[in-house]
This record gives C-alpha cells, sequence and structure tokens, in this order.
C-alpha cells in the first residue's frame, strides 16, 4: 500500500508532538516537572554533571555545587577536593556505568536508545547500497528516507540527555532534508503527473 501525503503529515505531526505529549503525561503523573524547575529522583532524564560554578573565595578558586533542596547548604570544595571527589564518585560505579558514562540506570535507556538510533542511520546506508546493488546503479529508495528521519530523530533525542550541542547540531541539518526528500517521493507523485 502505497503511502499518501497525508500519512506522511501524520508521520512528521507524530515525531513532532509526541515529546511534548509524553511530558505533559510525566508532568501530570507528577514525575516530571514544570517547565524551568530541575528534575528530581527517582526520575532523573539527566544523569550528567551539568552545573556547577567555579569562584574565587579567601583568595583562592573553589568549586561550589548547589544543593538539590531548596534551603541547602552548597558544597564548597578546593580544586584537589573536587577531583577526589570525582573519582570517588566515579571509582564507586558499576563498571557498566563507566563505560558507557553513565551515573543513574536511567542512563542504560538513553545510551541504548542512542545506540539504536545509530544502527538505524547505519542501516540507512546498508539498504541504499543493496538497492543499488540490485539494479546495478545509483539507487535511493524511499526506507532509505525513513531510516534517515527515524535514526536522525533518535540521535537528536540522545544528543539532548548527553546535552552534546555539536552532535545535535550535525543531526537537525539533515532532518529537514530527509522530511523534504519524503514529502516529494509521497506527497509530490500528483503534482508530477
Amino acid at each position: 500500500m502505497p503511502f499518501r501525503r497525508r500519512t506522511l503529515v501524520l508521520v512528521i505531526a507524530a515525531v513532532v508532538l509526541l515529546p511534548p505529549l509524553v511530558w505533559w503525561g510525566l508532568y501530570e503523573a507528577g514525575i516530571a516537572p514544570a517547565p524551568g524547575q530541575k528534575l528530581r529522583p527517582p526520575f532523573n532524564l539527566s544523569d550528567r554533571l551539568v552545573a556547577l560554578d567555579v569562584e574565587e573565595l579567601d583568595g583562592r578558586m573553589v568549586v561550589i555545587f548547589e544543593p538539590e533542596e531548596k534551603g541547602g547548604r552548597p558544597q564548597i570544595f578546593s580544586g584537589d577536593q573536587f577531583l577526589e571527589e570525582i573519582h570517588a564518585r566515579n571509582a564507586s560505579l558499576p563498571v557498566l556505568f563507566r563505560v558507557l558514562d553513565i551515573t543513574a540506570w536511567t542512563g542504560i535507556f538513553w545510551v541504548a536508545l542512542g545506540f539504536l538510533g545509530q544502527a538505524l542511520f547505519m542501516g540507512r546506508m546498508l539498504v541504499q547500497w543493496w538497492a543499488s546493488e540490485k539494479v546495478k546503479s545509483a539507487v535511493v529508495p524511499p526506507s532509505f528516507w525513513w531510516l534517515s528521519l527515524v535514526g536522525s530523530s533518535m540521535l537528536m533525542t540522545y544528543f539532548i540527555w548527553r546535552v552534546e550541542i555539536v552532535g545535535f547540531l550535525g543531526q537537525s541539518t539533515g532532518w529537514l532534508i530527509y522530511i523534504r526528500n519524503l514529502w516529494f517521493i509521497y506527497g509530490g507523485k500528483k503534482a508530477g503527473k
């Protein structure tokens, strides 16, 4: 059954609308925070160290961690104490956590999402190669663009979790091209005939 323009629009709408709808459901369930508030365990979407301040205090540089709870006292470390603390926390993690560069079990889900997105993104090249070998000419089948779109979307989500702007921008630049090519394939057939 061939795809129609309506199907393509529905798929694109699902890709765009699904993340905010999932957040809204988690927010209503009391698991996700309101916009602008920090996430609290046990549902920690990003287990990465993302916020610390380095300031001068009494003529020496210190690292300041703000507490999660309001009214708590910030932790202040000298440079050496900071390195010792990071080393101690890292040493206490399971080997799998250190290999995957995560600090909580929720990180395994996100790394799996990243691996699956990368596998789909790589699989698009195998699909294109197979299609070209079949006809002995350079061919780009529609499944190439679908794998590109889905794999890229998964990788962009993973890079948002990792707080990795370079990876996100690298995937996002092609994302609109994948959608446009799918539009040409499925939506442009009527206009071209």
